[in-house]
């Protein structure tokens, strides 16, 4: 069966701003040293961090309850959700002014970029709650016009203030975060026009939204510390500290590639699943899975092949020595597509504790491997971590797995 027109709508504005976002990093390399690089990175791996607890993990039940509810119900939910995000920016905007200065020695930037990180983290938030909503309302060209514009202002105010003022990192950073500003009060006019404001707060439902959304928050920790706290790891336990965060992130951005391929792959492969294994077609179902491992492969095996060329057109010369992390992480990622191959079957099944203890397992590897490796080898300590996580959790979702794959 053909994919909707949505999907196809859907991916283009994920390739699309992909696309945009390695021109960035193409730009960037070019113009940046490893160590400006390297403070971007920290500083957007923060925001990574902050989201679970500024989101306050409504996102999830906000998608969920829209298929529910009435309408009327639904405004109130919505705008109940809002509630606990506005509190969550009051409450680290405190407590970021407080801890100014450990923060400041941690993220290697001003007071003020510390001071306005809990707001960056809401407008961001703002922006994924427009992206949310176009999504189940069924309108993927407002999804793919609003995620591209957002992305093309921030290029055009990262070329004038990075190239044009010369302002570094910090130019880098300034776009970022007039881009969301102007996008966030698109998005606020927005949900007025439909209809997501309501006139009252009950309070009741604040704290009901809160308690079931919990679980949603140590749902994106574990996206934390699986792809982003490497960085830190690097940063205060290797020799070369700032300037390795940059190299490191630079090979990242490449190996990225490979997990979008998956990401897309997933959006067929996983309801494929669900529906042959629905009807008992388990012999189809295990086709697919081992075509899926088998397209995997053959992606990373592609981008080993055209890293070299994509170093040679694209990335500035500082950042040479950042290919190395590539051909690491590319291969990390393969195990992350077998453990993703498998992962729909436990997701059929309801097994929804054992991929709690995927998670954990998961994230207990990647820290004490941090630990261990990267004070000894520096960031490709890091990099091994990333294959030996994967691995780990490919190699458990395969045994949880394997009978009903059988």
């Amino acid at each position: 069966m053909r994919l909707p027109k949505q999907i196809y709508i859907y991916f283009f504005s994920y390739f699309f701003t992909a696309g945009l976002s390695f021109f960035t990093v193409s730009l960037l390399t070019h113009h940046l040293t490893t160590n400006d690089y390297g403070i971007i990175n920290l500083y957007s791996s923060f925001i990574t961090l902050l989201m679970p607890f500024i989101t306050g993990g409504v996102m999830y039940p906000i998608s969920i309850e829209y298929y529910k509810k009435a309408p009327e119900d639904f405004k109130l939910f919505f705008s109940n959700a809002q509630v606990i995000t506005i509190i969550s920016l009051l409450l680290f905007t405190l407590l970021a002014i407080i801890l100014q200065q450990p923060l400041k020695q941690f993220l290697h930037v001003p007071v003020l970029w510390v001071c306005i990180l809990p707001y960056t983290v809401w407008g961001s938030m703002v922006n994924e709650s427009t992206m949310l909503m176009c999504r189940v309302k069924n309108k993927a060209w407002g999804f793919a016009f609003f995620s591209i514009s957002k992305n093309v202002i921030e290029i055009l105010l990262t070329i004038g203030l990075v190239i044009g003022l010369s302002w570094a990192w910090q130019g880098r950073l300034v776009a970022a975060v007039a881009s969301l500003t102007i996008l966030c009060f698109v998005s606020i006019h927005l949900f007025f026009r439909w209809r997501l404001v309501a006139n009252t707060i009950d309070w009741q439902q604040v704290k009901h939204i809160a308690w079931i959304s919990v679980p949603f928050i140590f749902e994106r920790l574990t996206i934390f510390v699986l792809s982003s706290s490497d960085r830190y790891f690097i940063d205060k336990l290797a020799s070369k500290g700032t300037g390795e965060v940059g190299l490191y992130s630079v090979g990242a951005q490449i190996a990225t590639i490979i997990t979008l391929a998956i990401l897309s792959m997933n959006s067929a492969y996983q309801p494929h699943v669900f529906k042959n294994l629905a009807v008992g077609n388990k012999e189809r179902v295990k086709k697919s899975t081992l075509m899926y491992v088998g397209g995997a492969g053959l992606l990373v095996v592609a981008l080993f092949l055209a890293t070299p060329l994509i170093f040679k057109l694209f990335i500035g010369n500082g950042f040479a020595d950042a290919r190395v992390y590539a051909y690491y992480l590319s291969g990390g990622y393969f195990m992350w597509a077998i453990y993703n191959a498998f992962l729909p079957y436990l997701l059929f099944h309801g097994k929804n504790r054992l991929i709690l203890y995927l998670s954990v397992a998961g994230m207990i590897v990647s820290v004490s491997s941090n630990f261990y490796l990267v004070p000894h080898y520096g960031a490709y300590g890091a990099a091994l971590t990333s294959i030996m996580t994967y691995t780990v959790m490919a190699f458990l979702s395969i045994f949880f797995s394997w009978k009903y794959f059988k």
